[in-house]
């Protein structure tokens, strides 16, 4: 488990204690509650999922997916292509079983090929490594359209929920030239990759974007509007989810306050009701936020690291 808050997962440790034990359980939708267990001890974790050790952060994560909207958020619009090829691994991962294993595939590839280009290596040992590059980042190609393609309408109906004025689109890049393909471009870019040392050609740069009303939204529209398509673009990766029958997991929505008028709040409240799924939303004054969704809730307050339910 780590925060988005902080890298240093020993962090989350309070100050004073040896480790902190999470567990809980988890509803999927075809009726089965799974136990989960996570331990962070320094430098180290202890995973359980449903009473059985596990030795990856991701086996928990494909179990109870989290969806984290905070100020942050927004690099998906303005951080770089590397964020949003992050953010798009993430929701296939918990979409599409085969995505996994072709990314690793891929990135072990790429990793033996950019390790003969360093070392100048003859171009026949660089280009030994090309078959199953291009076997396997074609299929990471192939399930990553796929997902934006079933993706695209879920996002653009959240947004002209939200933004009832504006219309949504994604544009893709596949990380080379759409007239090559990808055996091509690998041929094509094999002098430039040997003189630098690196793979230029392949889904390792691949990127998106979101456009409204046919114009960039991270560069034509205010903050409150980009906050506002953050959230129907989660939303959408929910409603995707389910769709596959996986489970919704969690929604934590921090500060839903800032930078959005009381209007935009409540039908972002109205939609997150309508998921189906956990959500956790914070602020700093509760009681200016529509919950009239929501006829059954908790609050809690939270001071000096604890948390009181308030009743």
């Amino acid at each position: 488990m780590r925060s988005f808050r902080t890298n240093d997962a020993d962090r989350q440790i309070r100050e004073g204690r040896a480790a902190y034990r999470l567990v809980g359980r988890v509803a999927r939708r075809e009726g089965r509650v799974i136990p989960i267990g996570i331990e962070r001890r320094p430098g180290r974790y202890t995973i359980h999922v449903a009473g059985e050790p596990v030795q990856r952060l991701s086996d928990l994560a494909g179990n109870f997916p989290v969806h984290i909207m905070t100020g942050d958020t927004a690099t998906v619009l303005d951080g770089g292509p590397r964020y949003r090829r992050q953010t798009l691994d993430w929701a296939l991962f918990h979409v599409e079983h085969g995505y996994r294993r072709a990314w690793q595939r891929y990135a072990r590839c790429l990793r033996q090929r950019n390790a003969a280009l360093r070392v100048n290596a003859p171009a026949s040992q660089v280009t030994a490594w090309d078959p199953e590059l291009v076997d396997a980042g074609n299929a990471i190609d192939r399930m990553r359209r796929a997902y934006l393609a079933a993706f695209e309408p879920l996002i653009a109906k959240e947004v002209g929920l939200l933004l009832p004025d504006k219309t949504l689109s994604l544009r893709f890049q596949s990380g080379w030239l759409r007239e090559v393909t990808l055996q091509e471009a690998l041929v094509r870019s094999l002098g430039t990759d040997r003189s630098r040392g690196y793979t230029h050609a392949g889904p390792h740069r691949a990127d998106y974007s979101l456009w409204m009303n046919g114009k960039p939204v991270a560069s034509h529209f205010s903050r409150g509007q980009q906050k506002a398509v953050i959230a129907a673009f989660m939303m959408g990766q929910v409603k995707l989810q389910q769709q596959r029958d996986r489970t919704g997991g969690a929604f934590l929505l921090d500060d839903l306050a800032s930078e959005l008028d009381a209007g935009h709040q409540a039908r972002i409240l109205a939609s997150l009701a309508e998921l189906g799924t956990q959500v956790f939303v914070t602020a700093i004054d509760a009681s200016a936020l529509d919950l009239s969704a929501w006829p059954e809730l908790k609050r809690f307050h939270v001071e000096h690291g604890e948390i009181q339910e308030l009743v």
